[in-house]
């Protein structure tokens, strides 16, 4: 699929992962429907890249306002074709808190709803409207680009919420392809490892290093171009299907531990 003159739609597009992806995109010839819960992030968006960017505000949980997004995106922009979900968080801690308690039931749920849920919302819209689209070149129609994580194969013990939402997007990746490839429509996902985003901000300081300095070259955290270009050569390429791709630097995650020093006391 060529890029130029095609319509996306990317989740999460307010920052990180998303704002990259948009950029690209609109480098590349696109016109995207920015879609965020939080607004300033996309509204920038379509300050610095004009009329090519649609912001809108909406929660990717609610089927509703899903799907007022698409509608509103077709009416502005036209078929939507591309489909990027870059909408994440990362969500609850250990499963026992620092008391021994156990972690509320619902802290857990609210992370699948938003990184599986709301990945799976985006695409069951994005499917219906396009698989009885005119195809283009190739006969295809259309292309998934969901975003799992390294996490859904290595997990830190404090990320089971996260680990498993993400294990699940990237264990959704083929029997997605399997049932579009009659309707011409590939479904892709990208595992990214430690990429600077918001969410690598709030991760503790002792992980963030252990993370940063476990792959073995670059040892340091990948940018959203980084990102942004694979999703390009995703879209571009046919042959791309069926696959969850690692961006990670051969990172393999591992507990992070804090070293204690002791002063020695004569």
């Amino acid at each position: 699929m060529q890029i130029n003159q095609q319509v996306a739609i990317v989740t999460g597009a307010g920052s990180g992962l998303g704002a990259g992806t948009v950029r690209m995109l609109v480098a590349a010839g696109c016109k995207v429907a920015a879609l965020d819960l939080q607004a300033e992030g996309i509204e920038q968006l379509a300050v610095e890249l004009g009329d090519a960017v649609l912001p809108i505000q909406m929660d990717i949980c609610s089927e509703l306002q899903m799907q007022d997004a698409f509608e509103r995106t077709h009416q502005r922009l036209g078929a939507v074709r591309i489909l990027v979900n870059c909408a994440g968080i990362l969500g609850v801690g250990k499963l026992l808190k620092r008391d021994g308690s156990a972690r509320e039931l619902d802290a857990f749920r609210h992370v699948l709803e938003v990184n599986l849920i709301g990945t799976f919302n985006a695409i069951r819209i994005f499917v219906a409207q396009i698989q009885a689209a005119e195809p283009l070149e190739g006969g295809e129609r259309g292309v998934v680009v969901n975003t799992a994580s390294v996490a859904a194969y290595e997990a830190l013990s404090a990320q089971a919420a996260y680990g498993a939402s993400k294990g699940a997007v990237a264990g959704m990746t083929l029997p997605l392809a399997r049932e579009f490839g009659r309707f011409g429509i590939r479904a892709m996902a990208i595992a990214p490892g430690t990429f600077d985003t918001a969410m690598l901000s709030v991760v503790p300081e002792h992980t963030r290093q252990s993370l940063v300095s476990d792959p073995p070259f670059p040892q340091r955290a990948g940018t959203p171009a980084e990102f942004a270009h694979l999703v390009k050569a995703i879209i571009e390429n046919p042959m791309l299907n069926g696959e969850v791709i690692r961006l990670d630097a051969a990172m393999r995650m591992r507990e992070p531990t804090v070293v204690k020093i002791t002063q020695a006391t004569a």
